[in-house]
């Protein structure tokens, strides 16, 4: 019979393992996201975005936001529906808008916009779990 004590040394290792590699990714993401533009809320940051990434801007409609994941009070997704004449990056727009979404993370009392390459959810946890970095 096998004993449980090297199982647990191994799981209780890899465990740590993966809270320092968490503590260093939330750490390195919120340095880089220092110097970002602040919202005072998601959906301010998410037509203040809008304003930037259109030309011709006609309509902003907020269509969903709320925290993600649910228990996380310091990760919020915001989906938006756009109107105007075109995209900066030159992409044709809709008839019926556009749909564009981000990631917002509460920073003290404002919010920074998060790129999902960035791994919002990651981020969101570490900085749940270390705190402000």
């Amino acid at each position: 019979m096998r004993s449980i004590g090297p199982c647990l040394l191994v799981a209780a290792l890899v465990g740590a393992v993966a809270l320092v590699a968490l503590r260093g990714y939330t750490t390195h993401q919120l340095a880089a996201l220092q110097g970002a533009s602040t919202y005072s809320s998601p959906e301010e940051g998410m037509r203040e975005m809008a304003a930037e990434w259109y030309v011709g801007l006609n309509r902003v409609d907020i269509v969903h936001g709320g925290f993600e994941p649910c228990f996380l009070n310091n990760l919020y997704f915001v989906e938006a529906r756009v109107w105007a004449d075109g995209r900066i990056d030159g992409k044709m727009t809709y008839a019926d808008g556009d749909n564009p979404g981000g990631f917002f993370l509460r920073r003290g009392d404002d919010w920074v916009r998060v790129a999902e390459e960035r791994r919002p959810w990651f981020i969101a946890f570490g900085q749940w779990l270390f705190g402000d970095g």
